[in-house]
């Protein structure tokens, strides 16, 4: 028979291991907003701001500004945008305060806003004790990869947690929830699955409290389940059929269906390995995975919503496409919100007196403090490249060469790989070629259409056409260092796409590049590989 245990330990009494963390993070919050929220915000701010400061946009950030400012109007933007593999919301708040403002910092500017109003909902609203805020503010995802880096995905963890505050009073009235589900929707692919995933848990938590019978609270739930899955088919017309198909799943040497298994199994070896920084082995990464949501098993319509998001993502991740921190971490702000929803109960488990009640959450809350650890420590390393001047891209590097001679004013920059370009339009106003589309642009089709291959000669060939044709210099961006390339080997341009090749006599004496063009700059490797050579047709 399972025996009680007193929450106080007695003399000679073993503490519960876990009881130290479950009264200092783990806790009812104690007291109202003060000044200490107020100093946790502006410290937040401060970390924030010198990374903003340092931090270089790369082709991700700047192709979605380019594509959201596209069009003559709002029309041809989403028309342009179909296809693109993410929804519009994020494109049309930059087109919006681009328009305002006219500048291409709005970029950085929109991401910072929503992750301000994220960081300050979490401080302001949550129930969470101060010293867990800190843990989560601190996290790879809100001091860097959401507010820092401005992508799509930030907005994301502004609605979950605006859902999450607004829950409790508007479960059971009104249209807000519904309303907010269909924007989470329209932020990203894994947005829309945790919609899906937070219908369940509300359609859950109303038949607990309620039961089958139907009720004014289910009719209520209906038509915000009408509106989300509105925004889920928005954001399915939008997204589909890709352009990008150089992008999709290659199943000629894998089966789909034994990747799907896997992946129910096995989470932790999908892109959802990466909220551990891929360093733990993929098996323990699903262990902690799972185990991060035993904490709700006291609100089981949380418990119950959280493990169909984890697998919904994962299996995701595995047939449909690769992912990253970003997207995975989607899924972690969505366990953040079910925790705050479920407050009240996971702190009611933390006291329990039995360990049938207490065990297994206990286990949950130490698991989901070790996850938000490691990204605490992501977060700390983050700093630690802002202050080390580890950037991104090297594209910055470029805009202030060309500034710097009056000769490169109006130059044609052609790059190889030509995706190289993309982040160059936030720092340049030069004209850059698309050598693989024959065109003048900034954002790259990853497709298996067109020509597929390139190699120097070509590269060459293309630059004297282009300072012909023009009139202009031309700069010519290379990946490679040509002093360390193989001869005749094939280099993968990624994403499964095109190919690079230095034919043997090009790489032994360089004779032809060499007379034709001068290097003016060999930059240093950056943490992407947006780092290159420039040279300039002479």
């Amino acid at each position: 028979m399972l025996q009680p245990y007193r929450t106080e330990p007695q003399r000679g009494s073993l503490i519960r291991p876990w009881q130290i963390l479950d009264d200092w993070l783990f806790a009812p919050k104690r007291d109202r907003r003060s000044w200490r929220d107020i100093l946790l915000l502006a410290g937040w701010m401060a970390l924030v701001g010198f990374q903003i400061a340092r931090h270089v946009m790369w082709r991700d950030e700047v192709r979605a500004l380019t594509i959201a400012l596209n069009g003559d109007d709002l029309i041809a933007m989403l028309r342009g945008l179909h296809g693109e593999g993410h929804p519009a919301l994020w494109y049309l708040l930059l087109r919006g305060a681009h328009a305002v403002f006219g500048r291409v910092e709005v970029l950085s500017g929109v991401a910072f806003v929503a992750g301000l109003v994220t960081v300050a909902l979490l401080i302001f609203r949550s129930p969470f004790p101060r010293p867990l805020v800190l843990l989560l503010i601190t996290g790879h995802a809100l001091l860097f990869e959401y507010v820092v880096m401005a992508r799509n995905y930030g907005i994301s963890a502004l609605f979950l947690f605006a859902i999450a505050a607004c829950y409790p009073a508007h479960r059971d009235r009104g249209v807000l929830l519904g309303a907010l589900l269909l924007l989470l929707a329209n932020t990203n692919v894994v947005g829309a699955i945790m919609a899906g995933a937070f219908l369940l848990f509300w359609l859950l938590d109303l038949l607990e409290a309620h039961g089958r019978r139907w009720s004014p609270q289910l009719t209520n739930f209906a038509i915000n389940a009408i509106i989300a899955t509105i925004g889920v088919v928005i954001c399915a017309v939008t997204m589909l059929p890709t352009y990008n198909d150089a992008a999709a799943r290659d199943w000629s040497h894998s089966s789909p269906l034994t990747a799907a298994m896997l992946s129910l199994v096995n989470p932790g070896a999908t892109s959802l390995g990466a909220l551990f920084a891929n360093l733990l082995p993929g098996i323990v990464g699903s262990v902690l995975l799972f185990a991060a949501t035993l904490a709700l098993l006291p609100r089981r319509p949380a418990f119950l919503a959280a493990i169909a998001a984890l697998l919904l993502t994962s299996l995701f991740f595995a047939v449909a496409a690769n992912g990253a921190y970003r997207h995975a971490a989607v899924w972690l702000c969505f366990l953040i919100a079910l925790y705050w929803i479920s407050w009240r109960q996971v702190t009611a488990a933390s006291t329990s007196r039995t360990w049938l009640d207490g065990l297994l959450p206990a286990i949950g809350r130490i698991s989901l403090l070790l996850a938000l650890a490691i990204q605490t420590a992501a977060g700390i390393n983050d700093l630690r490249n802002a202050a080390t001047d580890v950037v991104a891209s090297r594209s910055a590097d470029l805009g202030r060469l060309i500034a710097s001679r009056a000769d490169l004013a109006n130059a044609v920059i052609l790059s190889e790989p030509e995706y190289l370009v993309e982040a160059l339009p936030y720092y340049v106003k030069n004209r850059v070629y698309l050598a693989r589309d024959h065109k003048f642009g900034s954002v790259v089709i990853f497709s298996r259409k067109g020509r597929m291959d390139s190699d120097l000669g070509e590269t060459l060939r293309l630059a004297r056409e282009l300072r012909d044709t023009t009139g202009a210099p031309v700069i010519i961006l290379l990946a490679y260092r040509l002093d360390e390339i193989t001869p005749d080997r094939t280099y993968d341009e990624g994403k499964d796409w095109r190919t690079f090749r230095a034919s043997p006599a090009q790489i032994r004496d360089f004779r032809d590049f060499r007379e034709a063009t001068t290097m003016i700059r060999r930059f240093r490797p950056a943490r992407t590989d947006e780092s290159f050579d420039v040279y300039l047709l002479n």
